[in-house]
């Protein structure tokens, strides 16, 4: 090994083996280099001959590059062509690659369909199966719930508490291991035999022309994110359709997968969003989980969908050019406009989500489409007007009182809105025949809840004096308001329209005893049940705390933007 002198000590010519595999530079200090010293290496040395290292028995200190397999390229490179491409289940695409996507989901959707509806007692068969009812089967030696295979010479039960004991050690899930695929058939099974005829029994007044059974066969031309919402939806609906007890011991179970097909729905919504142009997939696709959040989830994340939809709607040329121009985007905006003018009432009047800066505009454009809207709430068209001007007015108001200006005007616009709801007759309005008695049950009901709202909510904002006078007229419409609800609550076919009585008759319980407050209460958990929607707990859960604050008033209610319609 040659030498080179170097500040009077002997020097390597050549780095030592460690500092070469490292890529550093060596110090040629012999015998061995300093740096690997230093490092906790032990140096191999400066040889010609790289020294032989031995390793442990199974460990591999480097390993060639090996090429893919045939199939496994091809694999790669179409996931790759997939990952990249806008949306494979887009509606308006019909490229040749989306076509055989299509083609193989409609494929993979047709076999867990015929696989469904081969047994016509799927969800016996699905509670059978359950982890939960094999430990149920075993604790109670239930053998009349146990399914035998032909020909089996070991006991049922040894061979469930065998699957039991595997389930334990492997860590398996308590669901059923069912892919998403049926998942989603089965929620749109549900949706079709469950839920669509509750609510088509409470359209007996007006039949809604949105509501139509879903075609199952047609649910591979639907993108990912509507699956994922629709399975939201049946899960939370059979969740709280339950009694108390029985569905706080579901919704332990099924809690996770709501939030595992919400967060799957958004992240596709997302994904959509930041790679391709919005589409009227993607508007349907954000109103439908603004709706199922609002009145299926305790996350009141609803504004923040309602703002991406309006603007999404903005690019398409504004909120009327997409109703007159989409006529299938004519239920996403209804709903739109129906969901936004109701969440007004319960949201500060320093953050109104105006849709039109006019309004009178405004409500123009909702005269237009209000036969429409009118299926979904029953109000009468002159008080869901006069609605629409009091989030204007106290929007308004709001500034008025943050800059200092004068609110003369604004007063005299709040007597005007006070004197139009007093002057409605529902005895008018309620329509002719054998109906005739709910038809004024509801026009009363909204004739007051209309007229507590607008004079609680101007009194919170000092537009209306809290008067001796203002304060008896309260009471007044407060009072029949109550005696409306308790004969409204018993009639089926009305109950889901009673949101907003019971959010108004709520707030105005702060000036009212515990047993007018617990009698909201059990209305509110019983239209739950029936509805088969999280939102009136949720609503409850707020008036509650806003019961138990002392603090009475529209806006010490209403901190924050909340939503309570469905």
């Amino acid at each position: 090994m040659s030498q080179r002198a170097g500040h009077g000590a002997n020097k390597a010519s050549r780095q030592c083996w460690e500092c070469v595999k490292r890529r550093l530079v060596c110090d040629f200090t012999l015998p061995h280099c300093r740096k690997c010293t230093k490092n906790g290496k032990e140096c191999p040395g400066y040889g010609e001959q790289k020294p032989v290292q031995w390793v442990q028995v199974g460990k591999v200190t480097s390993r060639r590059r090996r090429k893919e397999s045939p199939s496994t390229a091809q694999l790669n490179a179409k996931i790759r062509t997939q990952s990249s491409s806008p949306g494979a289940a887009s509606l308006a695409d019909d490229s040749a690659e989306n076509s055989e996507y299509i083609r193989k989901l409609a494929d993979e959707f047709d076999n867990v369909i015929f696989k469904y509806r081969l047994d016509a007692n799927v969800q016996k068969v699905f509670s059978n199966t359950s982890r939960r009812a094999i430990e149920k089967a075993l604790a109670g030696r239930k053998r009349g719930r146990i399914i035998n295979s032909p020909g089996a010479a070991v006991d049922p039960l040894d061979r469930l508490a065998l699957a039991l004991k595997v389930m334990d050690m492997e860590k398996l899930p308590a669901y059923e291991l069912r892919s998403e695929t049926s998942e989603v058939v089965e929620s749109i099974e549900y949706f079709n035999m469950r839920i669509l005829p509750q609510i088509k029994t409470a359209d007996e007044l007006v039949p809604n022309p949105h509501l139509t059974i879903f075609p199952v066969a047609a649910l591979h031309l639907l993108p990912p994110e509507i699956h994922h919402t629709v399975v939201c939806l049946s899960l939370a609906h059979y969740t709280f359709s339950l009694p108390p007890a029985e569905s706080r011991v579901m919704a332990a179970t099924s809690t996770t997968k709501i939030l595992h097909h919400r967060g799957a729905a958004l992240r596709e919504i997302s994904h959509r969003l930041t790679t391709q142009k919005p589409t009227d997939t993607t508007m349907v696709s954000v109103c439908m989980l603004m709706c199922c959040e609002l009145q299926q989830t305790g996350i009141v994340k609803w504004r923040q969908h309602a703002d991406g939809l309006m603007r999404l709607v903005q690019m398409q040329g504004g909120l009327m050019n997409v109703y007159y121009t989409g006529l299938h985007l004519r239920p996403t905006i209804t709903i739109f406009v129906y969901v936004v003018i109701f969440a007004n009432c319960c949201t500060p009047a320093s953050d109104q989500m105006l849709l039109n800066p006019f309004m009178n505009e405004h409500i123009v454009n909702i005269e237009t489409m209000y036969n429409e809207i009118f299926p979904y709430c029953l109000t009468p068209p002159d008080l869901f007007k006069e609605i629409v001007r009091i989030h204007y007015l106290r929007h308004e108001a709001s500034l008025a009182l943050q800059t200092g200006k004068d609110t003369t005007d604004i007063l005299a616009s709040a007597h005007e809105i006070l004197a139009r709801i007093c002057e409605f007759s529902a005895k008018d309005w309620a329509q002719p025949g054998p109906n005739y008695d709910d038809w004024l049950t509801i026009g009363e009901v909204y004739r007051s809840a209309v007229a507590v709202y607008c004079i609680m909510a101007f009194q919170a904002l000092d537009i209306f004096p809290k008067s001796a006078e203002m304060d008896a007229e309260l009471s007044v419409y407060a009072d029949s308001l109550l005696v409306r609800l308790e004969v409204a609550v018993k009639v089926p076919r009305l109950q889901k329209y009673l949101a907003f009585g019971l959010l108004v008759a709520g707030v105005e319980a702060g000036y009212r005893s515990e047993a007018v407050r617990a009698w909201i209460e059990r209305a509110l958990l019983d239209l739950s049940i029936k509805a088969g929607a999280y939102c009136p707990l949720r609503m409850s859960t707020t008036l509650r705390k806003y019961w138990d604050r002392g603090e009475i008033g529209w806006e010490a209610c209403f901190t924050t933007a909340e939503g309570f319609m469905f």
